[in-house]
């Protein structure tokens, strides 16, 4: 096991195993290198076959997490969580290991971990709305729709609505305008720092496959963008962020990324996870499915 402290230079290391092993939505190179606050340095831990933990470490605070799942196929995830766990605690005295897991990883890990280690109770659940865009219907037809289909048809009605290409896009300042428009009017609890959107903003989408910006009477209100995650068809929609500056907006804005990323051929998309408030409002879209994932902690006893 290697803990790689310097990811720029490691970078190659790091995306080539994601290349090979990676399967979840935030198996990123520039979104992970995105997460750390104040303090923190990423460090990528690697095992003898080449999988990988993303961590983020902060040795004054002693905080350390693992960001995301494990980059590793699937017999050897939970493997090597508790590898980590064995070296880490006796490495660096940390009091405690912060994880998100998905469902059935989560649940696979806290059954064969060992008796030296416990789990507190997940402070927070996430749920993730996957949509078959097959089964999308773009024109919003019938009696399920007729909801968003008003509100959209509405919106659409009483205000200049242009679409344009993020990485294209000159001044900026204009888009992290919105990043802290968003941030001050946001509601909803879930995890989410504008640090990560600045960041992408600075890089100019380049972690992104897709990034539109959502221009309403001429000015920036909101952000689509993500990129496919790695080894499969999926596409996870990163980025979907509005500043709250009308009515409708939202749902729009919503809308706007599913017809676009049908229109494109895209065959599922994973549209983010999030907790009771946020995921009410993708429900009304029509989903076809969930998956959840847990935060928590565990300690050494």
């Amino acid at each position: 096991m290697i803990f790689w402290e310097d990811i720029i230079s490691e970078r190659p290391r790091i995306e080539n195993a994601i290349k090979k092993y990676g399967y979840a939505p935030e198996h990123n190179f520039e979104w992970y290198q995105s997460q750390p606050e104040k303090g923190d340095k990423n460090v990528f831990v690697e095992f003898e076959d080449g999988s990988g933990l993303m961590t983020l470490e902060d040795n004054y605070k002693k905080t350390c997490s693992v960001f995301s799942s494990p980059i590793a196929p699937p017999e050897r995830r939970s493997e090597i969580l508790i590898e980590y766990l064995n070296k880490i605690f006796d490495l660096k005295s940390f009091p405690k290991i912060e994880f998100e897991l998905e469902e059935d990883l989560y649940r696979k890990f806290i059954k064969e971990l060992p008796a030296i280690f416990k789990s507190r109770k997940p402070k927070c659940t996430l749920s993730w709305p996957i949509y078959d865009l097959s089964l999308f219907d773009e024109n919003l037809s019938g009696r399920k729709w007729s909801s968003l289909r008003k509100s959209r048809n509405k919106f659409y009605k009483e205000h200049l609505v242009k679409v344009l290409d993020a990485k294209s896009y000159k001044n900026k300042d204009n888009i992290h305008n919105l990043i802290d428009e968003w941030g001050k009017n946001r509601h909803a609890k879930d995890r989410a720092y504008p640090r990560e959107y600045h960041f992408i903003i600075d890089k100019n989408f380049s972690a992104t496959t897709e990034a539109r910006l959502f221009s309403v009477d001429e000015k920036i209100c909101g952000i689509n963008a993500g990129w496919m995650i790695p080894n499969t068809n999926r596409y996870y929609g990163a980025i979907g962020i509005h500043n709250y500056a009308f009515p409708g907006l939202g749902d729009a804005l919503y809308l706007e990324d599913l017809i676009y990323l049908k229109s494109q051929g895209y065959k599922e998309t994973d549209m983010g996870g999030g907790e009771k408030e946020l995921n009410a409002f993708k429900a009304k879209s029509h989903p076809q499915s969930f998956y959840k994932t847990y935060n928590f902690t565990i300690i050494k006893i």
